[in-house]
């Protein structure tokens, strides 16, 4: 049996239909346009939700979240609704033709002709009805539904192809509204995104009809204009964004490249340089193929993990120069603390004060101690600077020896 929660659920956010939700009566005292606010825009936002040409599929002006506001979206809805009853022009302004039309068809007396769309559109009152009833059949077929297994393989892709234009033709609602309120001009993005809904209707309607093949293709329909849509308002898809993190780790990893042979060539030690930018080599392949693959999720993790191997390379350039520079600091400090003990225990033999020489010695071998313990941490700084200062006390220990 069908998944039948998911078909409902799909149509009614979608279309804003219920079987048993009737249109709203409104009393409209004047014209409505863009820009226009009031309880009289939520009404008609509210009509357009419930007689199935939805302001927006979720979110403010969705039905139920209608506002006050007639903005780009609800513009778009009237547009759709005028288209399918016949009012020319079709502009979106809701004035004295489409006032009369309403009245008209709220009080029953619309006539065959004028309730019927133009060719090709599946949104008109003929459609929506047959929706309609199509949901209140598989609605009462949940009581006993038992199983949400799909029909099919083909049902199971039309279904995530009909959600996945969903969620795009929601994204761009929602960046066109943004990009309307920001003053900008969104007439191309709504223009695709009334394709888009066409195409979402027509991907509905099959899908009802069975034809899982038809309703996959408009539903990729949809969710192409969708993006076309979400892109025209300004939006930056995720495949946008990977492309241009993978541009921005390959110009990185090639100044990587070049400061690496720079210090190559200025004889530091790159060893371990090289090695760790093969790592992020590696990871900005797998990103790639990621990418080609469409999983944009991974493929920003691993990105992300190739710019930090990349830091570390160069972080890591000179970095054994600077260990065996430690090392060596390190083993002078212990020959300098070596040769003050033995001029002390000699001085101290002759008689000598030495108790200055003894303090300054120990203070060598402190010093000594920390240059070991940041040597071990890979501190090879702070390694040599302790190391000179134990050999720095080491040669004033055997100054303060009395004479």
């Amino acid at each position: 049996m069908k998944n039948k929660i998911i078909k409902i659920i799909l149509v009614l956010f979608a279309i804003g239909l219920s079987s048993q939700t009737e249109a709203s009566s409104c009393s409209f005292t004047r014209d409505l346009e863009l820009g226009a606010t009031g309880e009289d825009v939520r009404c008609l936002q509210n009509y357009l939700n419930t007689s199935g040409f939805p302001v927006a599929l979720s979110g403010a002006g969705s039905l139920g979240h209608e506002t006050n506001s007639f903005k780009g979206m609800t513009k778009q809805a009237v547009i759709a609704w005028q288209k399918a009853n016949g009012i020319s022009p079709a502009k979106g302004y809701f004035g004295p033709i489409s006032i009369s039309k309403y009245i008209e068809l709220q009080n029953g007396t619309s006539s065959s002709s004028s309730s019927s769309s133009s060719s090709g559109s599946t949104s008109s009152s003929l459609t929506i009805a047959s929706l309609q009833a199509e949901i209140a059949n598989l609605k009462s077929q949940l009581v006993t539904a038992q199983s949400s297994s799909y029909k099919s393989e083909d049902d199971k892709e039309t279904v995530n192809a009909i959600k996945k234009a969903l969620v795009a033709i929601n994204d761009a609602e929602e960046q066109i509204e943004d990009a309307d309120d920001d003053g900008d001009n969104v007439d191309e993005a709504e223009d695709d995104l009334a394709d888009a809904r066409d195409d979402f209707f027509d991907a509905i309607s099959s899908y009802f009809k069975n034809s899982y093949s038809k309703a996959k293709s408009f539903a990729e329909d949809a969710y192409d204009g969708a993006m076309d849509a979400y892109e025209e308002a300004g939006g930056e898809t995720k495949e946008d964004e990977i492309d241009e993190m993978i541009e921005d780790i390959e110009n990185k990893i090639d100044d990587a490249e070049d400061e690496i042979s720079e210090a190559d060539d200025d004889g530091e030690d790159v060893d371990n340089a090289e090695d760790i930018l093969d790592e992020a080599k590696d990871k900005l392949d797998e990103a790639e193929d990621a990418f080609d693959d469409e999983d944009y999720d991974l493929a920003e993790d691993l990105l992300d993990e190739a710019d930090d191997l990349i830091d570390d390379a160069i972080d890591a350039i000179g970095e054994n120069d600077d260990e065996d520079e430690a090392d060596e600091r390190i083993d002078e400090a212990k020959d300098a603390i070596d040769d003050a003990e033995k001029d002390i225990e000699e001085a101290e033999d002759d008689g000598k004060d030495v108790d200055e020489a003894s303090d300054l010695l120990e203070d060598a071998k402190n010093k000594l101690d920390k240059a070991e313990d940041e040597f071990d941490d890979e501190d090879y700084d702070k390694a040599i600077d302790y190391a000179e200062d134990a050999i720095d006390l080491a040669d004033d220990a055997v100054d303060a020896i009395e004479d």
